[in-house]
């Protein structure tokens, strides 16, 4: 690694800084908005963190002690003694946003030396590291994650530890390199971290252990790596798991928020965003447990996949195009200058990305395991609701591949250049 390319580490978070310090503080600064909470997830965090600070533990807004998970909460705790700490944590949250735009750099600085590229010379003289460099760019402007660094929501955090876990992970598929057992011990903190923030990623852990162990031939490092994975992970959720078999009677890994999430996807009239505004006035819940609670959405939900199958596969494919929306699904975001700087950002991304795939295409493990939260998630939300917010944190993942195909269509141009000049020479010589 060149100290040329160190030193746009160091750039590319104070570029990522610059626009999210600026943005939050354009925003929120000012004691009449220090408070601002602009949609139910953001109140309900707050919510449970007050809870916290005052003692009472991790309770919602309808007294339940397990709907969600501490990671965010606890992170918010950090700053509830300041004043106007609503507005720390924002900025907190600006600066560790801003440092996954380098991270991401790093992540593409292997991605590219892991791939076997047989025509890696670039010519422009635009060398491999640009490629990384580009992805840090893409990070530190991309216009949703700067938007999200301002709401207190799970989405910048979520983004930091995922991509510090794809730094440890991604190099383990390669056969040709070691993996240490730290290494693979951190890797686990990090999904352990991200299943505390985000519980959707333990869907993920079982996959990445077994395609680790299985891109490696099951060599001895394969299995020590993916076996240290999983032991994090299960011993980390333990603590989490028996707390809530003390509290609320069962053991729960994850949280009791299973079977809401499920009936808001897929509930009558379902339209594939989020809609749970008018169930807290059914009257078949009042006094239920919050185990009962659960149990009586997750049944409703799963009714509907019995009596409709095919509604539940339409509305996959339009939480997909939710999910993947080129402009935000937010009304009021959806036409004028924000609408289209979105659709052109997006869209663009998307295409260098479906370009870096095809270049690298024949490199199947080096791009299944770098894609393996995109694809994984995205599936998990044609189930669930779709919505802009949950590919957000997948975007680094994908502007590894974006700057690869920006720099592969470079190359492509470069040559047929080269050979137009050289035809011109030719011809001239002639």
């Amino acid at each position: 690694m060149s100290s040329w390319f160190r030193r746009w580490l160091l750039v590319l978070f104070l570029i990522a800084a610059f626009f999210r310090v600026g943005y939050v503080t354009a925003r929120y600064a000012g004691e009449h908005r220090w408070n601002a909470l602009n949609y139910p997830d953001e109140q309900a965090y707050v919510l449970a963190t007050q809870s916290l600070a005052e003692g009472h533990g991790l309770v919602d807004e309808f007294g339940y002690r397990a709907t969600y998970m501490p990671g965010y909460p606890f992170f918010l705790l950090l700053f509830h003694s300041l004043p106007g700490w609503l507005f720390w944590a924002r900025l907190a949250q600006a600066l560790i946003g801003a440092s996954a735009a380098p991270m991401t750099a790093l992540l593409a600085w292997f991605w590219i030396r892991l791939a076997k590229d047989t025509k890696s010379e670039m010519p422009c003289r635009i060398g491999k590291d640009w490629v990384a460099v580009l992805a840090g760019l893409a990070v530190a402007a991309d216009p949703f994650l700067i938007f999200f660094t301002g709401l207190l929501l799970t989405e910048t955090l979520f983004t930091f530890m995922l991509v510090a876990a794809w730094l440890l992970i991604l190099p383990m598929h390669n056969a040709r390199i070691g993996v240490t057992l730290r290494q693979a011990l951190i890797a686990g903190l990090m999904l352990l971290g991200c299943i505390f923030v985000r519980p959707s990623t333990l869907v993920m852990v079982p996959l990445i252990a077994f395609i680790i162990a299985l891109f490696r031939r099951f060599d001895r490092d394969g299995v020590i790596a993916a076996a240290a994975i999983l032991f994090v992970v299960i011993i980390g959720l333990t603590p989490w798991g028996y707390r809530n078999r003390v509290i609320i009677g069962e053991w729960r890994w994850l949280t009791t928020r299973g079977g809401v999430s499920l009936y808001d996807g897929l509930q009558p009239g379902a339209s594939g965003a989020s809609d749970l505004a008018h169930t807290k006035e059914f009257p078949e819940l009042r006094g239920l447990g919050e185990i009962e609670w659960d149990s009586w959405f997750r049944q409703k939900a799963l009714d509907t996949v019995r009596r409709d199958p095919g509604t539940v596969l339409r509305l996959a494919a339009v939480k997909f195009a939710r999910t993947w929306s080129p402009w935000p699904n937010v009304e009021q975001y959806r036409r004028g200058p924000i609408a289209w700087l979105s659709a052109v950002w997006i869209l663009a991304s998307l295409a260098s990305a479906a370009a870096g795939w095809w270049h690298y295409r024949h490199q199947v493990r080096g791009w299944v395991l770098l894609l393996l939260p995109v694809i994984t998630i995205t599936l998990l939300h044609t189930i669930f609701v779709g919505s802009v917010r949950y590919r957000v944190p997948l975007m680094p993942l994908v502007y590894v591949l974006s700057a690869s195909g920006l720099m592969a269509w470079l190359r492509w141009y470069g040559i047929r250049r080269q050979d137009s000049e050289s035809a011109h020479d030719q011809g001239i010589a002639l």
